[in-house]
């Protein structure tokens, strides 16, 4: 993978395909890390994400969009700034959580 942000991407699609957690109202001192657990890359706790800052948010939307398929539209739902990768370092820029919606027909 070329960037930081696309092997946070790609970790966020196998993270929220089947999960349903939320983020705190303040990210976690213990920073959320990607974890293989059953061949699936996934955050260990999606709940230490605190909410996406403003400052962030066009940069937030932009990420998660890149996900988007024809039947699911993603949307950033939590940022932690010191978010860590499989290796347990963090991500340069910190780490967005993102949430699938189904697209309306």
């Amino acid at each position: 993978m070329k960037t930081t942000s696309t092997c946070f991407l790609l970790a966020a699609v196998l993270l929220t395909a089947g999960c349903a957690v939320t983020h705190s109202d303040q990210p976690s001192q213990d920073p959320p890390r990607l974890v293989e657990r059953n061949k699936t890359v996934a955050w260990d706790r999606g709940d230490a994400f605190g909410p996406v800052p403003l400052r962030l948010a066009s940069l937030a939307a932009i990420n998660c969009a890149s996900l988007d398929t024809v039947d699911v539209k993603w949307l950033p739902e939590g940022f932690h700034a010191k978010a860590q990768d499989l290796d347990g370092r963090p991500f340069t820029g910190g780490g967005y959580f993102c949430k699938p919606r189904a697209r309306s027909k």
